[in-house]
Protein backbone atom coordinates (compact mmCIF):
# COMPACT_ATOMS: atom_id res chain seq x y z
CA UNK A 1 0.00 0.00 0.00
CA UNK A 2 0.84 3.45 -1.08
CA UNK A 3 0.32 6.85 1.09
CA UNK A 4 0.10 10.36 0.80
CA UNK A 5 0.39 12.65 3.34
CA UNK A 6 -0.26 15.93 4.37
CA UNK A 7 1.13 17.90 8.29
CA UNK A 8 -1.68 19.99 9.37
CA UNK A 9 -3.23 22.04 12.17
CA UNK A 10 -6.99 22.28 11.28
CA UNK A 11 -7.58 25.28 13.22
CA UNK A 12 -10.54 24.44 12.76
CA UNK A 13 -10.84 22.39 9.80
CA UNK A 14 -12.16 24.47 6.51
CA UNK A 15 -13.62 24.59 3.19
CA UNK A 16 -9.39 25.19 2.06
CA UNK A 17 -8.60 22.16 4.17
CA UNK A 18 -11.05 20.20 1.77
CA UNK A 19 -9.97 21.13 -0.69
CA UNK A 20 -6.73 20.11 -0.58
CA UNK A 21 -8.02 16.40 0.55
CA UNK A 22 -10.27 16.42 -2.51
CA UNK A 23 -7.26 17.40 -4.76
CA UNK A 24 -5.04 14.43 -2.88
CA UNK A 25 -8.13 11.80 -3.42
CA UNK A 26 -7.95 12.94 -7.14
CA UNK A 27 -4.45 13.12 -8.36
CA UNK A 28 -3.53 10.21 -5.71
CA UNK A 29 -6.55 7.77 -6.10
CA UNK A 30 -4.82 4.76 -4.83
CA UNK A 31 -3.26 5.61 -1.92
CA UNK A 32 -3.87 6.01 1.61
CA UNK A 33 -4.27 9.78 3.29
CA UNK A 34 -2.28 10.00 6.12
CA UNK A 35 -2.32 13.47 8.27
CA UNK A 36 -0.25 14.13 10.74
CA UNK A 37 -2.32 16.96 13.17
CA UNK A 38 -1.03 19.14 15.57
CA UNK A 39 -2.90 18.48 19.51
CA UNK A 40 -4.87 20.90 21.75
CA UNK A 41 -1.99 23.39 21.32
CA UNK A 42 -0.47 24.84 18.13
CA UNK A 43 3.02 25.59 16.46
CA UNK A 44 2.47 29.58 16.55
CA UNK A 45 1.91 28.96 20.25
CA UNK A 46 -1.95 28.97 21.24
CA UNK A 47 -4.45 26.51 22.17
CA UNK A 48 -6.70 24.75 19.35
CA UNK A 49 -9.47 26.45 18.92
CA UNK A 50 -11.07 22.62 19.30
CA UNK A 51 -9.14 19.57 20.93
CA UNK A 52 -7.60 17.35 19.25
CA UNK A 53 -9.99 14.53 18.99
CA UNK A 54 -13.06 17.18 17.58
CA UNK A 55 -10.39 18.34 14.69
CA UNK A 56 -9.13 14.43 13.95
CA UNK A 57 -13.00 13.32 13.06
CA UNK A 58 -13.51 16.60 11.20
CA UNK A 59 -10.47 15.57 8.88
CA UNK A 60 -11.04 12.12 9.25
CA UNK A 61 -15.55 13.15 7.92
CA UNK A 62 -13.65 15.13 5.24
CA UNK A 63 -11.83 12.24 3.18
CA UNK A 64 -8.59 11.89 5.48
CA UNK A 65 -7.51 8.10 6.28
CA UNK A 66 -5.50 8.17 9.32
CA UNK A 67 -5.01 10.93 11.69
CA UNK A 68 -2.13 10.90 13.73
CA UNK A 69 -0.64 13.22 16.67
CA UNK A 70 2.21 15.35 16.22
CA UNK A 71 3.59 15.43 19.88
CA UNK A 72 3.61 18.47 21.95
CA UNK A 73 7.30 18.97 22.28
CA UNK A 74 7.75 18.78 18.82
CA UNK A 75 5.01 20.52 17.96
CA UNK A 76 5.37 23.92 19.90
CA UNK A 77 8.29 24.99 17.70
CA UNK A 78 9.61 27.40 15.09
CA UNK A 79 8.38 26.65 11.61
CA UNK A 80 11.57 24.68 10.61
CA UNK A 81 11.52 22.79 13.43
CA UNK A 82 8.06 21.78 13.36
CA UNK A 83 8.29 21.26 9.50
CA UNK A 84 11.32 18.49 10.95
CA UNK A 85 8.39 17.18 13.29
CA UNK A 86 5.68 16.69 10.99
CA UNK A 87 8.38 15.09 7.96
CA UNK A 88 9.72 12.51 10.53
CA UNK A 89 6.32 11.55 11.68
CA UNK A 90 5.23 11.09 8.40
CA UNK A 91 8.81 9.51 7.16
CA UNK A 92 7.29 7.08 10.43
CA UNK A 93 4.50 5.72 8.33
CA UNK A 94 5.97 5.19 5.28
CA UNK A 95 4.50 8.44 3.38
CA UNK A 96 5.84 8.64 -0.40
CA UNK A 97 4.29 11.88 -1.18
CA UNK A 98 4.14 15.35 0.89
CA UNK A 99 0.97 17.58 -0.17
CA UNK A 100 1.26 21.36 1.15
CA UNK A 101 -0.96 24.67 0.16
CA UNK A 102 1.74 27.57 -1.45
CA UNK A 103 1.35 30.70 -2.30
CA UNK A 104 3.88 29.95 -5.34
CA UNK A 105 3.50 26.53 -6.13
CA UNK A 106 5.20 26.88 -8.85
CA UNK A 107 8.64 27.03 -6.95
CA UNK A 108 11.04 23.63 -7.29
CA UNK A 109 10.78 23.34 -3.28
CA UNK A 110 13.76 20.53 -3.07
CA UNK A 111 15.96 22.70 -5.46
CA UNK A 112 15.66 25.51 -3.27
CA UNK A 113 16.34 23.53 -0.65
CA UNK A 114 19.64 22.37 -1.43
CA UNK A 115 20.60 25.34 -2.41
CA UNK A 116 20.00 26.38 1.40
CA UNK A 117 20.56 23.24 3.29
CA UNK A 118 23.89 24.76 4.81
CA UNK A 119 22.31 28.59 5.59
CA UNK A 120 24.35 30.00 8.46
CA UNK A 121 23.54 34.01 9.92
CA UNK A 122 24.94 36.51 12.61
CA UNK A 123 22.38 35.26 15.31
CA UNK A 124 24.40 37.62 17.40
CA UNK A 125 22.59 40.77 15.75
CA UNK A 126 20.19 41.92 18.50
CA UNK A 127 18.37 44.25 16.49
CA UNK A 128 16.79 41.75 14.09
CA UNK A 129 14.55 38.59 14.56
CA UNK A 130 15.40 35.33 14.60
CA UNK A 131 12.91 35.48 11.66
CA UNK A 132 14.15 38.22 9.50
CA UNK A 133 17.38 36.66 9.73
CA UNK A 134 16.69 33.46 8.61
CA UNK A 135 14.76 35.03 5.87
CA UNK A 136 17.85 37.07 4.79
CA UNK A 137 19.68 33.89 5.09
CA UNK A 138 17.62 32.24 2.90
CA UNK A 139 17.55 35.12 -0.25
CA UNK A 140 21.71 35.00 -0.30
CA UNK A 141 21.17 31.45 -0.53
CA UNK A 142 18.20 30.67 -3.11
CA UNK A 143 19.08 34.38 -5.31
CA UNK A 144 15.63 35.94 -4.30
CA UNK A 145 13.22 36.70 -1.58
CA UNK A 146 10.93 34.34 -0.15
CA UNK A 147 8.45 35.94 2.11
CA UNK A 148 4.96 34.26 2.30
CA UNK A 149 4.22 32.15 5.17
CA UNK A 150 3.14 28.59 3.34
CA UNK A 151 6.24 29.10 1.03
CA UNK A 152 8.20 29.61 3.76
CA UNK A 153 6.89 26.85 5.26
CA UNK A 154 6.99 24.55 2.29
CA UNK A 155 10.58 25.64 2.01
CA UNK A 156 10.63 24.26 5.74
CA UNK A 157 9.41 20.68 4.79
CA UNK A 158 11.57 20.65 1.82
CA UNK A 159 14.50 21.34 3.72
CA UNK A 160 13.41 18.86 6.79
CA UNK A 161 13.07 16.35 3.55
CA UNK A 162 16.18 17.01 2.89
CA UNK A 163 17.59 15.53 6.12
CA UNK A 164 15.12 13.26 6.89
CA UNK A 165 13.56 11.71 3.89
CA UNK A 166 15.32 12.13 0.84
CA UNK A 167 13.15 10.42 -1.21
CA UNK A 168 9.63 11.53 0.09
CA UNK A 169 8.06 13.30 -2.95
CA UNK A 170 7.06 16.90 -2.58
CA UNK A 171 3.61 18.04 -3.81
CA UNK A 172 2.97 21.53 -3.51
CA UNK A 173 -0.56 22.73 -4.43
CA UNK A 174 -1.95 26.48 -5.35
CA UNK A 175 -3.02 28.05 -1.86
CA UNK A 176 -6.55 28.88 -2.90
CA UNK A 177 -8.53 32.88 -2.47
CA UNK A 178 -7.78 33.76 1.35
CA UNK A 179 -4.67 34.87 2.43
CA UNK A 180 -3.20 32.74 5.52
CA UNK A 181 -3.50 35.80 7.70
CA UNK A 182 -6.61 37.45 6.07
CA UNK A 183 -8.98 38.35 9.35
CA UNK A 184 -11.79 38.97 7.37
CA UNK A 185 -14.79 36.62 5.79
CA UNK A 186 -14.83 37.18 1.88
CA UNK A 187 -17.60 38.66 0.65
CA UNK A 188 -17.53 36.14 -2.42
CA UNK A 189 -16.48 32.32 -2.62
CA UNK A 190 -16.34 29.87 0.04
CA UNK A 191 -12.94 29.93 1.22
CA UNK A 192 -11.96 31.59 4.41
CA UNK A 193 -8.68 31.86 6.68
CA UNK A 194 -8.93 29.99 9.64
CA UNK A 195 -8.03 33.11 11.37
CA UNK A 196 -11.28 34.64 9.57
CA UNK A 197 -13.19 31.68 10.74
CA UNK A 198 -11.69 31.69 14.40
CA UNK A 199 -12.67 35.37 15.08
CA UNK A 200 -16.43 35.09 13.99
CA UNK A 201 -16.39 31.54 15.85
CA UNK A 202 -18.97 32.90 17.86
CA UNK A 203 -21.33 33.66 14.87
CA UNK A 204 -22.03 30.07 13.43
CA UNK A 205 -24.39 31.52 10.63
CA UNK A 206 -21.46 33.95 9.76
CA UNK A 207 -18.97 31.04 8.94
CA UNK A 208 -21.33 28.63 8.07
CA UNK A 209 -20.47 28.73 4.14
CA UNK A 210 -16.70 28.43 4.60
CA UNK A 211 -16.71 25.01 6.49
CA UNK A 212 -18.36 21.48 6.49
CA UNK A 213 -21.23 20.14 7.92
CA UNK A 214 -18.76 18.56 10.73
CA UNK A 215 -17.01 21.38 11.61
CA UNK A 216 -20.27 24.08 11.49
CA UNK A 217 -21.95 21.55 13.90
CA UNK A 218 -18.74 21.58 16.02
CA UNK A 219 -18.84 25.54 16.06
CA UNK A 220 -22.25 25.15 17.41
CA UNK A 221 -21.60 22.45 19.89
CA UNK A 222 -18.10 22.47 21.46
CA UNK A 223 -16.47 24.71 24.05
CA UNK A 224 -13.98 26.80 21.88
CA UNK A 225 -10.52 27.70 23.38
CA UNK A 226 -8.92 30.70 22.81
CA UNK A 227 -5.95 32.58 24.88
CA UNK A 228 -8.63 34.19 26.52
CA UNK A 229 -9.02 31.15 28.72
CA UNK A 230 -4.91 30.63 29.43
CA UNK A 231 -4.49 34.42 30.38
CA UNK A 232 -5.10 34.51 33.68
CA UNK A 233 -3.23 31.23 34.34
CA UNK A 234 -0.48 33.25 32.97
CA UNK A 235 -1.13 36.35 35.01
CA UNK A 236 -0.80 34.57 37.84
CA UNK A 237 2.53 32.72 36.73
CA UNK A 238 4.08 36.13 35.70
CA UNK A 239 3.05 37.71 39.08
CA UNK A 240 4.27 34.75 41.22
CA UNK A 241 7.15 33.26 39.54
CA UNK A 242 10.67 35.03 40.09
CA UNK A 243 12.91 35.92 36.85
CA UNK A 244 14.79 33.09 37.86
CA UNK A 245 12.30 30.13 38.07
CA UNK A 246 10.78 32.12 34.69
CA UNK A 247 14.77 31.24 33.46
CA UNK A 248 14.13 27.64 33.23
CA UNK A 249 11.22 27.91 31.18
CA UNK A 250 11.74 26.12 27.33
CA UNK A 251 12.75 29.15 24.87
CA UNK A 252 13.58 32.02 27.41
CA UNK A 253 16.06 33.87 26.59
CA UNK A 254 17.81 36.99 26.91
CA UNK A 255 16.45 38.32 30.04
CA UNK A 256 12.90 38.48 27.94
CA UNK A 257 11.16 37.04 31.23
CA UNK A 258 12.18 40.40 33.17
CA UNK A 259 10.35 42.47 30.11
CA UNK A 260 7.15 39.94 30.29
CA UNK A 261 6.65 40.57 33.85
CA UNK A 262 7.11 44.39 33.92
CA UNK A 263 4.91 45.36 31.26
CA UNK A 264 2.20 42.78 33.00
CA UNK A 265 2.95 44.65 36.84
CA UNK A 266 2.57 48.52 34.87
CA UNK A 267 -0.50 47.40 32.92
CA UNK A 268 -4.47 47.97 34.19
CA UNK A 269 -6.55 45.24 35.23
CA UNK A 270 -8.25 45.29 32.17
CA UNK A 271 -5.41 44.41 29.87
CA UNK A 272 -5.71 41.04 28.19
CA UNK A 273 -3.38 38.88 26.43
CA UNK A 274 -3.29 40.27 23.03
CA UNK A 275 -2.38 44.05 24.81
CA UNK A 276 -0.15 42.63 26.81
CA UNK A 277 1.88 41.06 23.92
CA UNK A 278 2.09 44.69 21.75
CA UNK A 279 3.77 45.62 25.10
CA UNK A 280 6.35 42.94 25.44
CA UNK A 281 7.44 42.54 21.53
CA UNK A 282 10.62 43.77 20.98
CA UNK A 283 12.32 43.81 17.04
CA UNK A 284 14.46 40.85 18.64
CA UNK A 285 10.79 39.09 19.62
CA UNK A 286 8.46 38.29 17.16
CA UNK A 287 4.96 38.00 18.20
CA UNK A 288 4.60 34.25 17.20
CA UNK A 289 7.88 33.55 19.28
CA UNK A 290 6.14 35.29 22.30
CA UNK A 291 3.20 33.69 22.03
CA UNK A 292 5.01 30.27 22.17
CA UNK A 293 7.18 31.22 25.25
CA UNK A 294 4.03 32.83 26.88
CA UNK A 295 2.31 29.17 26.57
CA UNK A 296 5.64 27.42 27.87
CA UNK A 297 5.03 29.34 30.45
CA UNK A 298 1.58 28.67 31.24
CA UNK A 299 2.44 25.22 31.01
CA UNK A 300 5.62 25.42 33.05
CA UNK A 301 7.57 23.47 30.51
CA UNK A 302 11.11 23.24 30.84
CA UNK A 303 14.18 22.90 28.36
CA UNK A 304 14.94 19.64 29.96
CA UNK A 305 11.30 18.26 28.92
CA UNK A 306 11.50 19.30 25.53
CA UNK A 307 14.83 17.76 24.89
CA UNK A 308 13.32 14.68 26.57
CA UNK A 309 10.42 14.67 24.00
CA UNK A 310 12.78 15.13 20.66
CA UNK A 311 14.86 12.06 22.23
CA UNK A 312 11.85 10.08 22.79
CA UNK A 313 9.44 10.48 20.00
CA UNK A 314 6.41 8.45 19.31
CA UNK A 315 3.20 7.94 17.04
CA UNK A 316 -0.16 8.84 18.90
CA UNK A 317 -3.08 7.31 16.44
CA UNK A 318 -6.16 9.69 16.96
CA UNK A 319 -8.40 8.43 14.40
CA UNK A 320 -8.92 6.17 11.41
CA UNK A 321 -11.24 4.88 8.79
CA UNK A 322 -11.21 1.31 7.33
CA UNK A 323 -8.63 1.89 4.83
CA UNK A 324 -6.19 3.59 7.15
CA UNK A 325 -6.31 0.90 9.77
CA UNK A 326 -5.46 -1.48 6.95
CA UNK A 327 -2.50 0.88 6.43
CA UNK A 328 -1.46 0.97 9.74
CA UNK A 329 -1.49 -3.01 10.68
CA UNK A 330 1.01 -3.55 7.38
CA UNK A 331 3.04 -0.11 8.26
CA UNK A 332 3.13 -0.65 12.00
CA UNK A 333 5.87 -3.23 12.08
CA UNK A 334 7.91 -1.43 10.28
CA UNK A 335 7.73 2.10 12.74
CA UNK A 336 10.52 2.47 14.78
CA UNK A 337 9.24 4.76 17.31
CA UNK A 338 6.43 3.50 19.53
CA UNK A 339 2.90 3.85 18.52
CA UNK A 340 0.07 4.67 21.04
CA UNK A 341 -2.98 3.63 20.81
CA UNK A 342 -4.28 4.20 24.26
CA UNK A 343 -2.60 5.62 27.57
CA UNK A 344 -2.44 3.61 30.44
CA UNK A 345 -1.22 4.98 34.11
CA UNK A 346 2.49 3.37 33.34
CA UNK A 347 2.63 5.68 29.57
CA UNK A 348 1.40 9.16 31.75
CA UNK A 349 4.03 8.76 33.92
CA UNK A 350 6.43 7.88 31.24
CA UNK A 351 6.64 8.59 27.90
CA UNK A 352 3.36 10.49 27.47
CA UNK A 353 4.20 12.60 30.78
CA UNK A 354 4.08 15.91 28.81
CA UNK A 355 1.33 15.72 26.80
CA UNK A 356 -0.84 14.40 29.50
CA UNK A 357 0.32 17.04 31.66
CA UNK A 358 -0.69 19.59 28.79
CA UNK A 359 -3.72 18.01 28.29
CA UNK A 360 -5.16 18.05 31.47
CA UNK A 361 -4.52 21.74 31.39
CA UNK A 362 -6.42 22.04 28.11
CA UNK A 363 -9.16 19.67 29.51
CA UNK A 364 -9.97 22.54 32.51
CA UNK A 365 -11.15 24.55 29.54
CA UNK A 366 -13.15 22.18 26.78
CA UNK A 367 -14.27 20.27 29.87
CA UNK A 368 -13.26 16.63 28.09
CA UNK A 369 -10.69 13.77 28.57
CA UNK A 370 -7.92 14.41 26.73
CA UNK A 371 -5.56 11.16 26.97
CA UNK A 372 -7.18 8.59 29.50
CA UNK A 373 -10.01 6.34 28.26
CA UNK A 374 -9.43 7.89 24.73
CA UNK A 375 -9.34 4.90 21.89
CA UNK A 376 -8.80 6.34 18.07
CA UNK A 377 -12.15 7.89 17.01
CA UNK A 378 -13.22 5.01 14.21
CA UNK A 379 -14.81 6.02 11.48
CA UNK A 380 -16.74 2.77 9.08
CA UNK A 381 -14.77 0.77 11.10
Amino acid sequence: MHATGIIAEYNPFHNGHQYQINWVKEHFPATTLVIAMSGNYLQRGEPACFDKWVRAREALQAGADLVVEIPFGLCMQPADRFAQSGVAVLQQLGVENLVFGAEHSDYDFKDLAQKSQDLTWDYQRYNISYAALYQQAVKEAVGFEITQPNDLLGLAYARAALALAPTLNLVPIQRQAAGYHDQKLPTGGHIASATAIRQNIHEPDMVKEFVGAQTWMDIKQENSVTWTNLWPLLRYRLLTATPEQLATIYGMAEGIQYRMQEQLQLAPVSLDFDAWLKKVKTKRFTYTRLSRLALATVLNISAAEVEQAWAHPFVRILGFNRTGQNYLSIQKKKIAWPVVTNVNKELKKTLLSLDYRVGKVYQMFNHQEQDMRRAPIRIGV
